[in-house]
């Protein structure tokens, strides 16, 4: 039964103020969809014949939706059906979760199903058989089907427990990848022709197709499969397509602050699953192309956060107590972040502040609304950020006024973000003069305007010279009257002085007590956050930093 979409004016959404909040956050996370879309198309398939022509026909397929619907009519449509396709995004670890909720809600219904996937190489069927009757181990099975080389992301964590439901099962594993050079028609073809090998073979199953999304499109994957049955005698299947996480429907669903629908259908054959904001999902793609591994699980960031939080404080024995409990953690795909500003009652600049940040994708603890937002999936960004709640549990945050005493403030705070950051993760690296001096020297090279980092290293280096005997970076000084070089200056020196103070501690030649004293200073009186800071690098000037690779 097809259920009614009311207007937005039939439904009550609120004031005014939150509708224009809504709508300038869905803005702001369309341009972040398309600055990440560009990074990734030209890191992978995007220079290849005929990308742009593939995308917009997925692109056309997910422009829309018919109705709401729900997770049990999506399963009672894959069982009435052949063939279902299911459309992965390989990095999201919840899109292989939800891949596993549709077997076993499928499972009730259907007394046979078989699983096509895209994680193998068709060439490598025999292994997966043997892997899944017992006969190899995982770490053979992985060596044999050329895992490291097929994937450059490390995503077997996710597809394990897939191949564990269909050992335990007895479900069919049929391999359908095959050389990632080819174009993307030939793909499709190739796996078509294991789809209709399979219907062949397992006459009685219903086959689930997990491959990435652009290939789940009616024109590519699906339509190659009606070919392939057809040619081999067999009536074209009845089928059904499972989008998940398409960025058009859930913008469009987010208008009407119907976010957090589940499932909705898209048309006769086709629904949509949504758990992940797309911008969100993006972000676990772009991990990987960083060589950032350490990453959160979306479905679990608050605990994740709150977990972090305790830890540091139980490592540093400070009195975070019952305050880790009542953060709150929201990401470019939360709709509620404006309305968030406008309940804390922000002041106009530092509302500004904070939506600078994000558009620059930066993550950062807001103290008067008890809220961390995290740019990212980075386990590193929310350690540096839970840091920075600790250090405002412990002594609260309340910034000098005067604009010296002020960067200092804000430089120790970044040091307490490092060091909780390391303390999470200690392979963390920051830049040190070396790095600087070569960044220095790149924009002198270059002609024209200097960026605000390439300024602020400049700072950075002056001011470590000041530190050692030097003279005081008056002149360079001048340039934090720019925003953007006041904050990357500070975080270029405390990120320093936060690692000095990891490795000073971890070498015996710190003790625990200088760091606890370091979180509980408030730190906003009269130069206190300028002498602090003074005598911590005093401290950690003879503490040597491992050589990095």
């Amino acid at each position: 039964m097809k259920l009614p979409i009311k207007s937005v004016n039939e439904r009550n959404l609120g004031s005014d103020a939150a509708n224009r909040a809504v709508q300038e956050m869905i803005g702001l996370q369309r341009r972040l969809f398309e600055r990440h879309r560009r990074i990734i198309e030209n890191n992978e398939q995007a220079a290849s014949p005929g990308f742009a022509r593939y995308r917009n026909a997925y692109r056309r397929a997910v422009a829309d939706y018919r109705e709401e619907s729900g997770f049990g009519a999506l399963c009672d449509a894959i069982a009435a059906s052949r063939v279902a396709f299911v459309a992965d995004y390989h990095t999201l670890r919840l899109a292989q979760t939800t891949f596993c909720k549709i077997i076993k809600g499928v499972a009730h219904q259907v007394d046979n199903l078989c699983l096509a996937l895209e994680f193998v190489d068709e060439a490598y069927q025999s292994e997966v058989d043997r892997y899944l009757l017992g006969k190899i181990k995982e770490r053979t099975f992985l060596q044999r089907i050329r895992y490291r080389e097929q994937w450059p992301y490390d995503i077997w964590p996710s597809f394990k427990p897939i191949f564990e439901l269909a050992a335990d099962r007895g479900y069919p594993v049929i391999a359908i990848d095959s050389d990632s050079s080819l174009p993307l028609a030939e793909r499709d073809r190739r796996a078509a022709r294991r789809v209709a090998a399979a219907a062949e073979l397992y006459p009685d199953a219903t086959i689930l197709v997990f491959t990435g999304q652009m290939h789940v499109a009616p024109p590519h994957l699906p339509a190659a499969v009606q070919r392939s049955f057809v040619h081999r005698g067999m009536p074209e299947p009845n089928r059904v397509i499972v989008y998940q996480n398409a960025e058009e429907i859930y913008w469009k669903l987010a208008r009407r602050r119907r976010e957090g629908v589940e499932v909705v259908r898209v048309d006769e054959e086709s629904y949509c699953v949504n758990h992940t904001p797309p911008v969100v999902q993006q972000l676990s793609y772009l991990h990987w192309v960083q060589f950032d591994q350490d990453l959160l699980d979306f479905g679990e960031l608050e605990r994740t956060l709150r977990s972090l939080i305790v830890s540091l404080g139980k490592f540093l024995r400070l009195p975070v107590g019952e305050e880790a409990q009542k953060v709150r953690v929201m990401m470019p795909g939360d709709l509620d972040l404006l309305e968030a500003l406008e309940e804390g009652k922000l002041a106009e600049m530092e509302r500004r502040r904070v939506l600078a940040q994000v558009e620059a994708e930066q993550s950062a603890f807001i103290p008067a609304l008890n809220l961390i937002y995290l740019a990212t999936l980075s386990v590193n960004h929310a350690a540096e950020e839970a840091a920075h709640f600790v250090k405002h549990a412990v002594c609260g945050v309340h910034p000098p006024t005067n604009y010296k005493d002020l960067f200092y403030f804000h430089v120790l705070h970044e040091a307490c973000g490092f060091f909780g950051s390391k303390i999470i993760n200690p392979k963390r690296k920051t830049d040190h003069t070396g790095k600087l001096r070569q960044t220095v020297a790149r924009s002198r090279k270059r002609k024209g305007k200097r960026k605000a980092q390439e300024i602020a290293a400049a700072f950075a280096l002056d001011h470590l010279a000041w530190e050692r005997g030097g003279t005081a970076p008056s002149a360079s000084a001048r340039s934090l009257a720019r925003p953007e070089v006041f904050v990357a200056a500070a975080h270029i020196l405390g990120y320093i002085l936060g690692d000095r103070l990891y490795y000073g501690l971890t070498k015996g030649e710190i003790p625990k007590k200088t760091i606890r004293r370091l979180f509980l200073k408030p730190l906003d009186g009269p130069n206190e956050a300028l002498d602090t800071y003074i005598e911590l690098s005093e401290e950690v000037r003879g503490v040597k930093i491992p050589r990095r690779i």
